[in-house]
């Protein structure tokens, strides 16, 4: 069934969004009569009957409201900048999974530095992203996608909880091992190609985080972002989405 977004802000309204509407009309051809599913990415849904369809103007009634609660403990990701293309697809595939916030650091050996402007229109285009993944997946609760900032104002704005940090060549806890424990949160901190440096590393340790060993093989930020995210579903919640 086709989902699409309504931002919280607009939730009471009849209509969809003008982008949304344009979509439904236009490239799903879609007809009064038709049913669908609105959202506005806390876990507020409601299904729907399309009953005007122009092509920037699409109204429709309720039929019923429910809400989806995330499945705890959370699972949250800092990230350190990586390539573009790279970064925009972590966060559709982090969002498909189930990640409950993605923070985007500037490390001091990521390859992409944004600041300022820039920042703030990779971050919307971020948002778009997660959305889009939601509306295919059926996930009704988004990702918090949160702002720039260097690693040591991520590690001390992680929530309580498990903490690790996934590097090349320390060593450190079996993914399994550091998923075993009981916790309200899980953050993991995935470092960019060059990986974290010293520094960083002895900042994340100040601030509760612990090596987590992957294994021999050296992974792409993005796949490791997406194994432990993977992992932590899966151990913690029985799956996407959580236990059904």
């Amino acid at each position: 069934m086709a989902r699409f977004f309504l931002p919280a802000a607009d939730w009471n309204s009849a209509y969809l969004p003008e982008a949304e509407a344009r979509h439904a009309s236009q490239v799903l051809r879609m007809a009064s009569g038709d049913a669908a599913v609105v959202f506005d990415g806390t876990g507020r849904a409601a299904s729907v009957e399309l009953t005007e369809v122009a092509k920037k103007r699409v109204a429709f009634r309720r039929l019923r409201e429910w809400r989806e609660v995330r499945p705890v403990p959370e699972i949250h990701l800092i990230v350190a900048l990586i390539r573009n293309e790279r970064f925009d697809w972590l966060v559709q595939k982090a969002t498909e999974l189930g990640a409950s916030s993605i923070r985007p650091v500037a490390a001091e050996r990521s390859v992409v530095k944004i600041t300022g402007a820039d920042a703030t229109k990779r971050r919307e285009k971020w948002r778009q992203g997660a959305v889009e993944a939601a509306k295919q997946c059926g996930h009704l609760v988004l990702p918090e996608i949160l702002t720039v900032s260097g690693p040591e104002a991520a590690f001390r704005a992680a929530p309580a909880g498990c903490k690790g940090i996934p590097a090349v060549g320390v060593g450190g806890a079996g993914l399994g091992d550091f998923l075993a424990g009981e916790a309200d949160a899980v953050t993991f901190a995935i470092g960019p190609e060059g990986d974290w440096s010293e520094s960083e590393m002895n900042a994340a340790g100040v601030c509760g985080f612990i090596s987590i060993d992957l294994g021999k093989h050296v992974l792409r930020s993005e796949t490791a972002a997406l194994h432990v995210l993977s992992a932590a579903v899966h151990q913690l919640h029985g799956g996407a989405g959580g236990l059904r």
